[in-house]
């Protein structure tokens, strides 16, 4: 059916940068995850209050509906991902297998980085109830993204590749 490459970690982390540089290079079909979000949530999210799982649950059909429908060999969705509820969602919504990117910095890089944005939706007071929530796969592929998008970029080709 094809695969599914999760970019995933918290708000900051350069999901959707990486996301669409790694389907450059793989020439896949990018997904943006937050552009699935309903208008509620989104308003939610401004106002600084964390989703439940009740309210991800209609952006996760969205996500599922668009990867289900895509004939691409292989996608790549940036999507927070970091609850088991998310992830056992993803797994169970789609025929792909799925590899998953965890894009990780210390929080306070990723606290500074959040600082400088402004064209976001996420409030950087969000930005500890998502590290509190955050649980990777098992088998994610962890990438340190402290450095240059270029470094991340290297290593989960690299990465990617020697799991082939």
């Amino acid at each position: 059916m094809g695969e599914l490459i999760v970019v995933m970690g918290v708000s900051g982390c350069g999901k959707s940068t990486v996301g669409e540089k790694l389907s450059q290079v793989l020439a896949a079909n990018f997904l943006e995850g937050d552009d699935y979000h309903p208008p509620e949530n989104v308003e939610k999210m401004s106002r600084g209050t964390p989703l439940t799982n009740a309210d991800r649950a209609l952006w996760l059909d969205q996500i599922l509906s668009a990867v289900n429908a895509s004939s691409a060999p292989v996608i790549i969705l940036s999507c927070s991902a970091l609850t088991s509820y998310v992830q056992k969602r993803l797994l169970e919504g789609t025929q792909r297998s799925i590899r998953w990117i965890w894009l990780s910095a210390p929080q306070a890089v990723i606290a500074a980085r959040l600082a400088k944005r402004s064209d976001h939706f996420m409030p950087p007071e969000l930005l500890n109830s998502q590290f509190a929530a955050l649980s990777p796969p098992k088998d994610a592929i962890k990438i340190d993204i402290s450095g240059s998008v270029e470094a991340a970029m290297e290593a989960i080709v690299e990465r990617l590749s020697s799991r082939s």
